[in-house]
């Protein structure tokens, strides 16, 4: 019987009805990636799940090894015997979920040993300790002192701050006298320039008229 090197048969699977796609798996001298000899098994088992079986077998006997979750593609198409022996002989170690998933489709004695090539416990429900978050310390930024210009614009949008800029003297007596601005007036015998006038204030307080 003539041999069939992988590329030859994988370039013609294709074209060939399932009998022959079948019988020249006998004639293989190898075998090519794991993606597609899984991807062929997946093909027979449309025929044959038990002859897919078979040729996985044969392709990890040959050096084959495929990923995690090609196994569990595996999972109800092959034998539970091969779907053991792929899943110790993957390409590299299963992850937790993995592990989760698998659990019940092989023996025990399987499983541990998977387990361990992971390194991982999938019973193990111990929490893991949490390191004590590291202490930061905020600033606080510094209160910036209200500018004139500031309190203007709050004034002018309501703000609070409005009640801080003092309103703006009209030049007539208000009877605020603590609050009002230095002006002319007489007092003690004499005109000057200041508050708390007896006569001819400025402003039109203490009997003035406004004029000087």
């Amino acid at each position: 019987m003539k041999q069939m090197t992988w590329d030859d048969y994988y370039g013609g699977f294709y074209d060939w009805s399932p009998s022959t796609q079948k019988n020249y798996t006998y004639r293989l001298s190898d075998y090519g990636s794991a993606g597609e000899v899984w991807e062929v098994a997946q093909e027979l088992a449309f025929q044959d799940e038990a002859f897919a079986t078979k040729f996985l077998e044969k392709a990890l006997a040959a050096g084959v090894r495929f990923t995690p979750d090609q196994v569990l593609e595996m999972m109800g198409t092959v034998e539970e015997s091969v779907l053991r022996k792929t899943a110790e002989r993957t390409d590299v170690p299963f992850d937790r979920e993995q592990l989760e998933e698998i659990y019940m489709m092989i023996d025990d004695a399987s499983f541990q040993r998977i387990s361990r090539r992971a390194k991982i416990n999938v019973f193990d429900d111990e929490p893991a300790a949490y390191e004590q978050p590291e202490q930061v310390q905020y600033i606080l930024p510094k209160k910036k002192k209200v500018g004139l210009f500031t309190a203007l614009a709050a004034f002018a949008a309501g703000s609070p701050l409005a009640g801080q800029v003092r309103k703006k003297h009209d030049g007539h007596c208000d009877g605020d006298c603590a609050n009002c601005p230095p002006h002319y007036g007489y007092r003690y015998g004499r005109w000057y320039y200041g508050k708390g006038h007896q006569y001819g204030c400025e402003f039109g307080g203490n009997k003035g008229d406004g004029n000087l």
